[in-house]
């Protein structure tokens, strides 16, 4: 009797197939219907029927993947922490540490502003809305990654560094900048455009860490 051998280990791993990736499209197009509905129209307007609508999908389909909007924006919301997150390991990986700390911080704070420029409208929801929809530990996990990934930087870049305590530090410098951003996009300050923005929060984050 043959013997039907498995997959070797090591092997690759089999493409995705067409109906896997047509539910990634879905999602994909669900997710992105609500962020310009959220953009374009408000918060009112992103019904479940509205977002099935500019997505291009029936309803039905829609709710085959998101049970109301709450569970739309809870994924939206990991969509853009794994972005925050992409784009932290990119700019604070240890092949970046010659650098200048002012290039460092000024591609960082460059990044979130464009993250946060993308979709304006959904991220004043997100802060609005974010801590209701999502369970705390998502929020506290992402908060956690993050503060960790700076903190394996400042420890890696040595000398420089002004500050004693590492994770206060780096809890400190991204929450005051993630936190001054959601404040400008919620109030709309005047006289405080992007490059502004980006400028005072670079300032103010180099003053704060760097020797």
């Amino acid at each position: 009797m043959t013997r039907i051998k498995g997959p070797r280990r090591g092997s690759r791993i089999a493409p995705r197939s067409p109906r896997q990736a047509r539910s990634h499209a879905t999602v994909n197009a669900i997710l992105d219907a609500t962020a310009r509905v959220l953009d374009r129209e408000g918060l009112d307007a992103a019904t479940t029927t509205r977002i099935a609508e500019v997505a291009g999908v029936s309803v039905g389909s829609l709710y085959q993947y998101y049970s109301h909007r709450d569970a739309i924006l809870m994924a939206l919301q990991d969509r853009e922490f794994d972005k925050a997150v992409a784009l932290l390991e990119t700019v604070l990986a240890e092949s970046n540490l010659r650098k200048k700390p002012g290039e460092t911080v000024s591609a960082v704070v460059k990044g979130l502003m464009e993250l946060y420029s993308k979709c304006p409208g959904l991220h004043r929801v997100l802060a609005i809305e974010g801590l209701r929809v999502a369970k705390p530990d998502r929020v506290h996990a992402f908060d956690l990654r993050i503060v960790g990934i700076i903190r394996h930087f400042l420890a890696a870049t040595g000398s420089t560094i002004r500050r004693k305590n590492l994770e206060a530090a780096s809890f400190v410098a991204f929450q005051s900048v993630r936190a001054t951003m959601l404040a400008s996009l919620l109030e709309r300050p005047p006289g405080l455009d992007e490059a502004t923005l980006v400028e005072e929060s670079v300032d103010l984050v180099l003053r704060y860490l760097v020797r």
